[in-house]
């Protein structure tokens, strides 16, 4: 069981399953694989879907979430460098897909850098239609990760969700390849996980204020594309 400590609302994990790199992740909420009805565990769903109402709520709550941990953490946003993780089918971020516009927005509220061409790799298989470890292991292989200089002394790397860490371990250690002095950090809507390994299966420790944000940011959604 992997456990957490509250940091400015998130969820923060010292480790992971697979940690190799990784100075400490931080996640929203659990994504329930085996309790899809739970509340967070919906939202998150919608958001992979690509359902752009889940995407409105999961950037107001990140809009405000970022910005306090990065004061509480006490990094100069200056010398902070924000990167989205990768698709399994790119080998370069597209700027349209959530994740990145969410991250460059993040770093423009907080003042931090932003980067989505640093970081490359090669095109495999979507890790999560592979059920064993080792076969994750063996496709995250074939990934390759690569990442050019960068000139920060944190690094926070933008993913949808977190499972055993294996991804953002990866992206990691070929950022310190080539920025051997850098610092990496996991942000992440979501750490997922199975009932039975879930110390908090309720997600009850969100702050009522993101669950709030998440909501608005649905509601301002649809006001804005409403038909008629």
């Amino acid at each position: 069981m992997i456990y957490y400590n509250m940091v400015a609302g998130w969820m923060g994990f010292p480790h992971l399953s697979v940690s190799n790199g990784v100075t400490h992740s931080y996640a929203i909420a659990y994504k329930l694989k085996d309790k899809t009805s739970e509340k967070w565990t919906a939202r998150f769903i919608r958001f992979k879907d690509k359902i752009n109402k889940a995407e409105w709520g999961a950037s107001t709550v990140l809009y405000e979430a970022v910005p306090d941990l990065i004061k509480h953490l006490g990094v100069d946003p200056k010398r902070t460098v924000f990167i989205p993780a990768l698709s399994s089918g790119e080998t370069k971020a597209d700027p349209n897909r959530a994740i990145p516009w969410i991250a460059k927005e993040c770093a423009r509220i907080c003042g931090a850098q932003y980067n989505d061409t640093a970081l490359s790799k090669n095109v495999h298989q979507k890790i999560h239609t592979i059920y064993s470890a080792e076969g994750r292991t063996a496709e995250l292989d074939k990934a390759k990760y690569q990442s050019a200089k960068i000139d920060a002394d944190h690094v926070f790397v933008f993913d949808d969700f977190i499972t055993r860490g294996d991804t953002l371990s990866r992206i990691a250690l070929a950022v310190l390849a080539t920025n051997p002095k850098c610092k990496v950090y996991g942000i992440a809507l979501a750490k997922a996980e199975s009932v039975d390994y879930c110390p908090n299966p309720d997600n009850d420790q969100v702050p009522a204020r993101w669950d709030n944000l998440w909501s608005q940011g649905e509601q301002e959604h649809d006001a804005k594309f409403k038909k008629g």
